[in-house]
């Protein structure tokens, strides 16, 4: 098995290190100052697969515009950026390929930049929310339209804001007939469990997330023309609310979890929503369980299950923990082990789709790394709240994309425990695959080291949080993903394709 490993590994490892293609290099020439890029942001136009970058410092934003050949068609300067708006939020395009770009502030204050490429100008304008109970929640763009999303548990109230005329268009959302539970099993208003943890996250369909991600109870999809929120504050249920946004009409229903005979708090649970598919995990003290049920019908396709003193027959890597004060990671060997570790995490589970496989990481969270104090057994950083990165650099929750790379990158900084699991398209476990996903490859691109480690001390060695800069950028495009690697010397940037 050992012999098997070691060739999968290297073949992947090769594979791995192979797999980026530059696609074009260029200078920032529009700037002229000595400030530096704080924040780089990129909009996809899904129509004809036009792109945009933009580049920010501390006192203008530079746009570059480019076809669906990497080639720069045009390039924009917005001299004297507003600098109360440092977190852009989302865009729309428009049917003659402007386009419109969305910035906030820390108090609910908003601005909207319009970009006419034919004109080569940008005018702008302010906007705050309606009513100052309500509070900025995410942002989405589908089909090139932009939807800005606001919450009040204060009134139980649900906006989704949109943009087609000249001022904002609030449609409130009538949450009236959703039929929730709260973790006691009492019946709950919506806003009171989604704003119960704030940011909410979105996740963007097969893109790779970290454990500490994945165990967020409260998750938000982008599916077709509608939102879908996923609550998992209830053990015995993952609770499905759906927001049409043909209508702005809210629907709901829920979906038993594995362990119907185990009471509720004695187990955890969480899901992961992808192609339409429910991969809902549950553990408890003695036994592990996880289903995947059709959305559609609500039906149950695939179960699988082990229990504390069997062998997990599903699983495709060593088991990965990291509960120390060490930059080391541990691989457990025992199941039993497994159970112990997991009865202290926040229990997640993540899935992406590619060539008609399904690839699953199974595990959870043990919370942020305390640095000095040993974390074993400590249950003190669950549900942490605390989302900013090293060296003082945050992260923009409306760039669902970007965020899971940066927690991905940074995972050292997590304690976590986790396996992976492969399946065919009709969910049945391979044996011998293994898997290097997208974000592997820019990692291993980024610390090149890595290749030069013995296979025994690659799971023993994490990546190095430093030989990542908060400030390049990572985008999906059509079917793969680009990474910009920026030059902060020279004020160049590489644009580089990754794939899965």
């Amino acid at each position: 098995m050992k012999k098997n490993f070691t060739t999968t590994f290297l073949l992947t490892f090769c594979t791995t290190f192979f797999s980026q293609q530059k696609l074009v290099e260029f200078n920032n020439s529009l700037k002229d100052n000595n400030s530096n890029i704080k924040d780089i942001y990129t909009l996809v136009n899904h129509q004809n697969n036009f792109f945009s970058i933009f580049f920010a410092d501390a006192k203008n934003v530079y746009s570059y515009n480019f076809d669906n050949t990497f080639s720069i068609k045009s390039k924009l300067l917005f001299e004297n950026k507003r600098r109360k708006y440092k977190d852009i939020i989302g865009y729309s395009f428009l049917e003659n390929g402007d386009y419109k770009l969305y910035l906030k502030n820390k108090e609910n204050d908003f601005l909207e930049i319009y970009f006419s490429l034919n004109e080569n100008t940008s005018t702008s304008k302010e906007f705050k929310l309606f009513k100052d109970y309500e509070t900025y929640l995410q942002s989405v763009t589908i089909n090139n339209k932009f939807y800005l999303i606001s919450g009040s548990k204060e009134v139980n109230g649900l906006y989704f804001y949109t943009f087609d005329e000249d001022k904002p268009r609030r449609n409130k959302i009538n949450l009236d007939k959703l039929d929730l539970v709260s973790s006691s099993g009492e019946k709950k208003e919506l806003m009171s469990i989604l704003m119960k943890s704030l940011p909410l996250f979105k996740f963007d369909e097969n893109t790779p997330n970290s454990m500490e991600i994945s165990s967020k109870k409260q998750k938000m999809y982008a599916q077709d023309e509608s939102i879908i929120f996923t609550l998992n504050n209830n053990s015995d249920f993952t609770q499905i609310v759906k927001i049409d946004l043909k209508n702005f009409i809210a629907s709901s229903f829920k979906l038993k979890t594995p362990q119907e005979d185990i009471k509720r708090r004695k187990k955890k649970s969480n899901s992961y929503l992808l192609n339409n598919k429910v991969f809902s995990l549950t553990f408890s003290k003695e036994k592990l369980n996880f289903n995947i049920i059709d959305l559609a019908n609500r039906r149950t396709i695939k179960e699988f299950s082990v229990s504390k003193t069997d062998t997990i027959k599903f699983k495709n890597s060593p088991i990965e923990t990291r509960t120390g004060t060490y930059k080391k990671y541990n691989d457990l060997k025992k199941t039993k082990k497994f159970f112990n570790t997991m009865s202290y995490a926040n229990p997640a589970i993540n899935v992406v789709f590619n060539n008609d496989k399904y690839y699953l990481t199974i595990g959870g969270s043990l919370g942020p790394v305390t640095r000095g104090v040993s974390s074993s057994g400590v249950g003190g950083g669950f549900g942490t709240n605390s989302l900013t990165l090293p060296k003082g650099h945050s992260v923009s929750y409306s760039n669902n994309v970007g965020n899971s790379f940066y927690y991905y990158t940074n995972s050292d900084e997590f304690n976590f425990i986790k396996f992976s699991s492969i399946l065919n398209e009709k969910f049945s476990h391979l044996e011998d695959e293994k898997n290097a996903n997208v974000f592997e490859k820019i990692k291993d691109y980024l610390d090149p080291e890595r290749s030069k480690l013995k296979l025994s001390d690659f799971f023993h060695l994490p990546f190095k949080g430093d030989k990542f800069d908060p400030n390049d950028g990572v985008f999906k495009y059509k079917d793969f993903y680009i990474y910009i690697d920026y030059n902060q010397k020279n004020e160049t940037f590489k644009l580089l394709k990754f794939t899965n």
